[in-house]
């Protein structure tokens, strides 16, 4: 570890909570891999501190700071600059403070399709089927739409929600996402749900979705993503492994939304392998 000094620049992440992070680990790993002086470290902000955290950040000449849940949509209302990709996907996750003002972007979007087209799943035409409704749906869908999606079904255990969602798509991008499922014929398959996770280890997301009977619609040319990454390979992913699968978790949209924001934080363009290197190096995988 480089040596903390009064040049030292920070960077940090706020959320509530906040102690499940893996975030520190990777971004004072690239600052130590390129020699950058930053440091990096997680605030614990509670909702109802959010604008005095925030504010902190300019006093504090803090140079940048990730968002996590629960802040996401409300932090927007204390910056004074919020980009247009943020406006549209509708959240903030990498706040950057240039000499005093705050800039917004969401760099979570783009990492997720980075993190797919690293492994070689191209989405550009695919047919695509999104479990679950959840607030990280709609940026994803965004952007999945933005690289040249053919058609997207979002299913969700509370249909409602899944429509509403249709909806807003409809009427922001004029494109027609689906709700049903007539033909399960899918190129990829993506879980955004906390099934799989502590704890419901033993629970498929497709439990909760009555459109879904089983997996059989699952086979070698489908790309089964899950958002979680952990644990490495939830039951999901096993299952579609043992189909043929080719499986991806959500460790590579954690590692490349990271890499975003830091070259927003520090204006440094990282090196084209930092990603497997983090992958390697931080979380050995």
């Amino acid at each position: 570890m480089f040596e903390i000094d009064g040049h030292t620049q920070q960077l940090g992440i706020i959320g509530y909570p906040i102690e499940h992070t893996f975030s520190p680990r990777m971004h004072n790993f690239i600052s130590e891999a390129v020699h950058n002086n930053y440091i990096y470290s997680a605030w614990s902000v509670n909702p109802t501190k959010l604008g005095a955290a925030i504010e902190a950040i300019r006093v504090l000449g803090i140079k940048g700071i990730n968002v996590t849940a629960p802040h996401k949509v409300e932090v927007m209302r204390y910056l004074d600059f919020v980009s247009d990709t943020a406006k549209e996907l509708g959240s903030v996750n990498t706040v950057v403070n240039r000499g005093g003002r705050l800039f917004g972007y969401n760099t979570d979007a783009d990492g997720f399709c980075m993190s797919l087209s690293k492994e070689g799943i191209n989405i550009k035409d695919s047919k695509i089927l999104i479990i679950g409704a959840g607030g990280v749906v709609r940026p994803v869908l965004i952007r999945l739409i933005d690289n040249g999606a053919a058609a997207v079904t979002v299913v969700n255990r509370t249909k409602s929600k899944a429509i509403s969602l249709a909806e807003n798509i409809l009427e922001t991008k004029n494109f027609r996402v689906n709700t049903d499922i007539s033909t399960p014929d899918f190129d990829i398959v993506i879980n955004t749900t906390s099934a799989g996770m502590e704890p419901q280890e033993s629970l498929l997301p497709t439990d909760s979705i009555d459109e879904i009977n089983d997996l059989s619609f699952i086979c070698e040319k489908t790309a089964v993503v899950d958002m979680i990454y952990n644990p490495d390979e939830t039951l999901f992913l096993r299952e579609a492994r043992v189909r043929g699968a080719k499986t991806l978790n959500g460790l590579g949209m954690l590692i490349y939304q990271g890499i975003i924001a830091y070259e927003l934080f520090t204006k440094t363009k990282l090196p084209d392998d930092m990603g497997t290197r983090i992958k390697k190096e931080v979380f050995g995988r």
